[in-house]
């Protein structure tokens, strides 16, 4: 019997990154999906929206390295079927201290996995990325693979295409219980609404506290804060192909070169923010960041001006050890929860939805995820 023959009736609660695959994958093969999004589709209140997201395969974890080999081919993937440029590559700069740890484990990792990257000296960085600066006691890695996701916009095209393959999209609409009922799952709106599902996934990121609050899901909601600092001379240093993504393993900063869409160079920093309720936003940056980030760009790019071009927030899902949640809710066989991106997830998202959209149907996945089960944290 085909697969189309079978299909299911599925949820997806939360159409962001996570969410906007798992629709779009499950639609593809023929099962009935009906998403939830208690905002708009594309909102800029949660972690899935804005114009840049860093893709990498640079971590000092070879499960993460390893996975992002997976999820690269899937990127091109929806690239070619939503017929649009998601992804910019334009190499990456993951640099800190000489004796920074996480330096020496992300180069073994590369070597594991037998991908191309240089080894690169202060001046070797300065001599080739004309607009950056490291110090002589800092080592930088380059890898050429490396790049940008247009954030919102793949999450538009995952849904797009989703819906061309028959998924029905519920926007404006909260959910507030999902109840196990046998083999059934039934799911209640805010309005009183309620539909019966086979299979319910859930992604709702910041808002997955309060649907699973008897599983005390070891999830911190962070506010984080993102600034674009204008370019004062040299302005082509700056373009893609000139300067690369960036991230300092020892401070925590990142940053972006500038593609024209906003104007100036973005920066921001992956330290955590202040706690948040995600149903209660803060939406200004603050004036002291905006000093620490001109701060860090004096030293490191001088050639932008203390000017702010742009200015925005965005929230984090944080496990404690920043490792993903990928599990079945316990108790709960038939409802399946990704969660805990914890602010460096959204290149994985393409990844996370097929592996959980498969995982829901019954079927597995080739490595080995355990570590990602709620049980871990404990």
């Amino acid at each position: 019997m085909s697969e189309r023959a079978n299909k299911m009736r599925v949820a997806g609660i939360g159409v962001g990154g996570t969410g906007s695959a798992t629709c779009r994958f499950l639609a593809k093969r023929g099962h009935s999906v009906v998403g939830y999004e208690r905002f708009r589709v594309g909102h800029e209140r949660g972690s899935s929206h804005g114009e840049s997201r860093i893709i990498r395969y640079t971590y000092p974890d070879m499960l993460y390295t390893q996975m992002m080999g997976d999820a690269y081919p899937l990127w091109a993937e929806l690239e070619a079927e939503a017929g649009e440029e998601l992804l910019a590559r334009c190499g990456g700069l993951y640099f800190g201290k000489n004796d920074e740890p996480s330096i020496h484990g992300t180069e073994r990792a590369l070597i594991g996995a037998g991908l191309p990257y240089d080894r690169l000296t202060a001046h070797e960085v300065e001599s080739r990325f004309p607009a950056f600066r490291l110090t002589d006691d800092e080592t930088a890695l380059y890898q050429p693979e490396s790049g940008l996701l247009r954030a919102t916009r793949c999450v538009l095209a995952n849904v797009r295409l989703a819906v061309e393959a028959g998924a029905v999209l519920r926007e404006e609409t909260v959910v507030r219980e999902i109840v196990t009922a046998g083999s059934e799952v039934v799911v209640r709106t805010d309005s009183g609404e309620e539909s019966v599902f086979e299979k319910v996934i859930v992604t709702a990121g910041a808002w997955m506290g309060e649907l699973f609050t008897r599983l005390h899901l070891p999830l911190t909601i962070t506010r984080q804060q993102v600034t674009y600092l204008n370019i004062a001379q040299n302005p082509t240093h700056f373009e893609k192909g000139s300067l690369p993504v960036w991230i300092d393993a020892t401070t925590l900063y990142y940053g972006f070169p500038n593609d024209g869409r906003i104007t100036g160079a973005k920066i921001a920093s992956h330290v955590l923010g202040e706690s948040v309720d995600p149903n209660a936003p803060k939406r200004d940056v603050d004036s002291d960041y905006i000093e620490s980030v001109r701060d860090y760009a004096r030293k490191r790019l001088p050639d932008l001006s203390g000017e702010v071009t742009h200015q925005t927030t965005c929230l984090y899902t944080v496990t404690p050890n920043e490792d993903f949640i990928l599990d079945r809710a316990p108790e709960s066989p038939n409802v399946w929860l990704v969660s805990g991106c914890s602010g460096h997830g959204f290149k994985f998202t393409v990844l996370l939805g097929k592996i959980v959209s498969q995982l829901a149907l019954g079927e597995t996945y080739f490595r080995d995820l355990s570590r990602f089960r709620i049980r871990a944290f404990d």
